[in-house]
């Protein structure tokens, strides 16, 4: 599965990207496919969030991202963080009484709006007391109306940004009318970005689901969930390494990714991944070889030197088949993961002077293609006795056929 969204840069009047607007793709051919706009808005914010991280995305810079009216009164827009979004409010979304509430709120949070293709026609809408930025619709504003309309809304103090802007003179006229931001085809057509994503069990989603709806959260309870799930696991990893939150630490266990977030972040994280719809067709023996590797990894940390540590061999035996199912190399994923630096060293099969992480799951692949020489070399620097490796295998083989998927 390809999760894309496509952005388009916003750029100030030295050409210096400052923002992008996210834009809603299907496919490849760089469109909006006509779907429904909830719904295109939702896969917008999941694939940049959650799937594609956002530090591909937009890297240090905003993102506009559109909302339709039923999004906005259901305050959907607060599951995003206010510092990396500016919330664009469509042309067709009428003022009423719950729209501007909805407006209020967001603004009271911090969040900055944008009113989307301003004209002649609403550009004294009512909205526009909660605005950061009026885009104007550039070409629909006839040349006499443009004077009197930008400088209405700079006396407001509201931010003007022209967008459609597909010439030159366009771009000189508009900055001539106080225009600081500008968008359209003279700058830069949208560009596709896409990542290919582990498809998530839809039982373990609903689970997650229900257990936001405690007052308190059980983090056992949310792991012991999530860990069993290589697609949910990669989304949680994505989503606790982003900029978003750039605390500067990498994640060496799910039980630490779950402590970097806390629990409001961890019911944002799981309204945008959980709640989005999952594709069927998941590699199920991919799967279940991930969980067996698992599973295989941590009983062995358990017996061994590494019991300390055998949250660490479970994650680095769950992710270690991850490129095989997304097609994309395992150092780059572990480096968008951001994950300690001894666990991706020891997923790329490497590790420093005296850290055996990597070998207990060199064990396990030796496992695989019956080299027991070699199991047997790589059960010794661990310290596990090599009569137990059987009976370990054999018990993650079961626990892993044990988990629907």
């Amino acid at each position: 599965m390809d999760a894309l969204v496509g952005r388009q840069p916003i750029l100030d009047a030295n050409n210096r990207t400052l923002a992008y607007e996210l834009l809603f793709r299907s496919g490849m051919e760089n469109r909006f496919d006509g779907s429904d706009g909830d719904s295109a808005t939702g896969a917008v914010i999941t694939n940049t969030f959650v799937t594609i991280g956002c530090n591909r995305v937009l890297g240090g810079k905003r993102g506009f991202i559109n909302l339709t009216r039923t999004l906005l009164v259901e305050e959907k827009a607060l599951i995003l963080p206010s510092n990396r979004v500016v919330i664009e409010v469509l042309e067709n979304v009428e003022p009423d009484a719950e729209v501007m509430e909805a407006c209020r709120k967001l603004k009271s949070a911090g969040y900055r709006i944008a009113l989307d293709d301003v004209t002649a026609a609403n550009f004294e809408s009512p909205l526009m007391l909660y605005a950061r930025y009026a885009k104007l619709d550039w070409p629909a504003i006839e040349e006499s109306d443009r004077r009197r309309i930008c400088g209405q809304l700079k006396r407001k103090g509201v931010r003007l940004l022209a967008e459609k802007v597909e010439t030159k003179a366009a771009f000189q006229a508009a900055r001539s009318f106080g225009c600081e931001l500008f968008q359209g085809f003279y700058f830069a057509h949208p560009e596709i970005l896409s990542a290919r994503q582990v498809p998530a069990s839809k039982l373990a989603c609903l689970r997650l689901v229900g257990e936001i709806q405690r007052e308190e959260l059980d983090f056992a309870k949310l792991e012991g969930i999530v860990r069993v799930d290589v697609g949910l696991t990669q989304r949680l990893l994505t989503f606790a390494n982003s900029a978003i939150f750039s605390c500067g630490r990498h994640i060496s266990t799910l039980s630490h990714a779950f402590v970097v977030l806390g629990e409001n972040n961890i019911r944002r994280w799981v309204t945008m991944a959980a709640l989005s719809s999952m594709a069927s067709g998941k590699p199920a023996e991919l799967v279940t070889l991930s969980l067996t590797r698992a599973r295989f990894c941590e009983l062995a940390a358990e017996n061994s030197g590494l019991r300390r540590r055998s949250s660490s061999c479970f994650l680095i035996g769950l992710l270690s088949l991850l490129d095989v199912m997304i097609g994309t190399p395992l150092s780059e994923l572990v480096q968008e993961l951001g994950l300690e630096s001894h666990v991706s060293q020891a997923i790329l099969g490497a590790s420093p002077d005296g850290d055996h992480l990597a070998s207990v799951l060199r064990l396990t692949v030796a496992l695989e293609r019956t080299d027991y020489e070699a199991a047997g070399e790589h059960a010794a620097a661990i310290g596990l006795p090599f009569g137990m490796v059987g009976e370990l295998q054999f018990q993650a083989m079961v626990w892993a056929d044990s988990i629907p998927t």
